[in-house]
């Protein structure tokens, strides 16, 4: 069997006798050898120009690199000791659950005080920091909650503790700590970081809040010399400055930038924090203490945000990872919105404690959900053991509950929340096996779903979830032709070696892309 493709789109597929008779020229054939082609594969929540920057501006103190916090302490320590006395330290990608714990003021004192240091965990929803650098970004000492849920930790004395909770909160300590990025600087780090995503064999990303509208012009530039697609959504602050782009099309799919690979679709806005920082909004408490987490906005603000979205002819997406959290950001959709609104796709991002009666109200309400598989993979131990206990934890990214009610959700990386190299077959064999990497234990072997199910997680469903169901995902004609070609077919692999098959080529666009 073969597909053939003409003018960038799949002209046909099927038997190689029936694509030849539709050939007008002689073309181009491709011998795949035994290799396998699939649709191009999309990550629809992927802070591409996020992960691009702290590739560049943070050193990277992650599981990866060190095992644990002594190790990085060290490390710091040296860091610090070859470094001239005043200037920022800015460190990334620590992983608090598989590290060794948070950091305080007091520890990161130890590092340094005459250097100010900041420490970005890898959740993206908390950072450390010592009392210089506190200090250096004038926050003080009776600083409440901000706008947006940002927050700063205090001890039992009440006094600042060095830890920094949320967008608002962690920027406010960025802007001093991290140089801000050259126009050059940024080209070259979205221009590396989309070869390693082509690498891995997604032909498509979809950056969801943290794309500012000054930087649309030149990204629609850019993406025309990447070896993949990009797509954005604006943070829900920016509701003023998205509107220039609205005429662009209808908000139900894809706004495509003139003579671009670049397209915006949706609204998006961070309702709590995250699980592994006990700052996501339940509505039970975490295990073995009486915290809920906290909800960024009350359920007034988050209408309102809706409201001002719709006015701006945009589709909302929200980060929700905890039940409360998702609760709120449901209620203001369905009161703003409605069931099965005209406006497009209404997505909860992560949805990680998503309940099962919430599932069944979001499909009454046509709302869908894209998972974050790697808290299984990385977490689902520390959520069962230490977080949540084993009968939450075994509801965790509920995939195959939502698969049953008729969600057709997709899977995502959250790059560089998990701190794991680019690979959508991971989060393919992930779907599958749940087998989580700290202790080889399975978490939630109910939640399991077929190859067929997973697969459509990573191709045709994030395509509708970016409003590009109608160009991209599945290899129909007339679609764009994006592909990834795989050494080995994953349907005669074994489920536990689907994430190690190699990549041999993408195709964006009818062109080869990586390969």
């Amino acid at each position: 069997r073969g597909a053939g493709i003409a003018e960038r789109k799949i002209l046909a597929t099927g038997s190689i006798d029936h694509v030849m008779s539709l050939t007008k020229n002689k073309p181009t054939i491709v011998n795949l050898e035994g290799r396998t082609v699939f649709p191009g594969l999309i990550d629809p929540h992927n802070h591409v120009v996020l992960s691009s920057l702290f590739d560049q501006l943070l050193t990277n103190v992650g599981f990866s690199k060190y095992k644990s916090k002594a190790d990085v302490a060290a490390f710091m320590k040296s860091t610090a000791a070859k470094t001239p006395a005043g200037q920022w330290l800015a460190f990334g990608f620590y992983d608090n659950l598989l590290q060794g714990g948070d950091w305080s003021m007091a520890e990161l004192n130890e590092i340094s005080t005459s250097h100010p240091i900041f420490i970005l965990y890898v959740n993206g929803h908390v950072g450390a920091a010592n009392g210089l650098a506190l200090s250096k970004a004038n926050i003080p000492q009776n600083i409440g909650m901000l706008p947006g849920g940002g927050y700063f930790g205090r001890d039992r004395a009440g006094h600042l503790n060095g830890l920094i909770y949320n967008q608002p909160a962690l920027m406010k300590v960025v802007e001093f700590a991290v140089p801000k990025p050259s126009p050059e600087m940024l080209e070259k780090a979205v221009v590396q970081y989309a070869k390693q995503a082509a690498a891995s064999g997604l032909t498509t990303l979809h950056e969801p809040g943290t794309v500012k509208p000054e930087w649309v012009e030149s990204l629609a530039k850019l993406s025309n010399h990447l070896p993949i697609r990009m797509s954005a959504s604006f943070s829900s602050d920016a509701v003023e400055e998205s509107k220039q782009y609205t005429s662009l099309g209808p908000s139900n799919r894809a706004r495509i930038l003139p003579n671009s690979r670049f397209s915006l679709y949706g609204m998006k806005c961070w309702v709590d924090g995250s699980n592994q920082a006990e700052s996501a909004a339940q509505t039970q408490p975490y295990l073995n203490t009486d915290k809920k987490g906290t909800k960024s906005y009350t359920q007034d603000q988050m209408t309102e945000i809706c409201k001002k979205a719709k006015a701006a002819n945009w589709t909302m997406l929200a980060h929700c990872q905890g039940d409360a959290a998702i609760d709120e950001y449901l209620n203001a959709l369905e009161t703003v919105y409605g069931a099965n609104p005209s406006e497009g796709l209404m997505r909860v991002e992560h949805a990680t404690m998503l309940r099962q009666d919430q599932i069944e109200r979001m499909k009454k309400l046509g709302y869908e959900p894209t998972f974050m598989t790697d808290f299984v993979y990385l977490y689902g131990a520390a959520y069962r053991d230490s977080i949540f206990g084993p009968e939450r934890a075994a509801f965790m990214v509920p995939c195959a509950a939502a698969h049953k009610a008729g969600l057709q959700y997709s899977v995502h990386s959250d790059s560089p929340a998990a701190g794991t190299p680019l690979n959508p077959l991971r989060h393919v064999q992930i779907q599958l096996m749940r087998q989580c990497i700290a202790d080889g234990s399975i978490v939630g072997p109910d939640q399991r779903v077929d190859l067929n199910t997973a697969l459509r997680a990573v191709t045709i469903n994030p395509a509708r979830h970016i409003g590009m169901g109608h160009m991209l995902g599945s290899l129909d004609v007339g679609k764009e032709a994006d592909l990834t070609i795989l050494e080995k077919d994953p349907f005669k692999t074994e489920m536990s070696a689907i994430s190690a098959i190699k990549v041999s080529e993408t195709w964006v666009a009818g062109q080869k892309a990586f390969g």
